[in-house]
């Protein structure tokens, strides 16, 4: 779990704080559940260089981060439900678009499971929106740029194949990372976040 978080956000996890539990106890009733649950774990996957930003890109950083547990929770969900924990999901939308445990257990992909799929990632992508000022600096953004980029690529493959998510790891295509890059180099030199 942290394993993977650690290889998307651009800077280094302190490996003491690698073992920080971050499935909640009870699933999350709401999205603001489960964005209160990560807020109280952002500390261990701060940049050393938090301190030193203003507070407004101190909020975007906390948000980016929280995209990327958000992802992070997403891509755990079939193992959790295996393993009888908590997902990192909140439980109102699962009710909602009706996506109930013989999804987990089936691992079916219908109109219920892909119409979630898109939802929360629209979700996740509203908090990147909200961290995309951090990248604008010409060269100076690089890092949430390839934040930004790292999470994109799993939810566009997802949302292609809704199915991936039954996996426990991202794929890790050949082209994923020069595909990251050129996005990342493209952003750079329009100039946009």
């Amino acid at each position: 779990m942290i394993t993977r978080i650690a290889s998307l956000l651009a800077w280094p996890v302190e490996a003491r704080l690698r073992n920080a539990a971050l499935a909640p106890v009870t699933e999350p009733a709401n999205l603001g559940d489960l964005i209160a649950h990560y807020r109280a774990r952002l500390p261990t996957f701060r940049p050393k260089w938090f301190d030193r930003l203003n507070p407004t890109d101190q909020a975007r950083v906390d948000g980016l981060i929280t995209a990327v547990l958000m992802v992070d929770g997403w891509l755990d969900a079939h193992a959790d439900w295996q393993a009888g924990r908590a997902m990192r999901l909140p439980a109102d939308a699962l009710a909602e678009m009706r996506v109930t445990e013989a999804h987990w257990r089936e691992k079916r992909v219908d109109f219920a499971f892909r119409r979630f799929n898109e939802h929360f990632a629209r979700q996740i992508r509203g908090v990147l929106q909200g961290a995309a000022p951090l990248g604008r600096p010409w060269l100076g953004g690089w890092r949430y740029r390839l934040m930004v980029a790292r999470v994109e690529q799993i939810l566009r493959e997802r949302q292609v194949e809704p199915a991936l998510w039954f996996g426990t790891q991202p794929r890790r295509g050949w082209l994923n990372r020069p595909m990251a890059w050129s996005r990342i180099a493209w952003r750079v030199l329009t100039r946009r976040g």
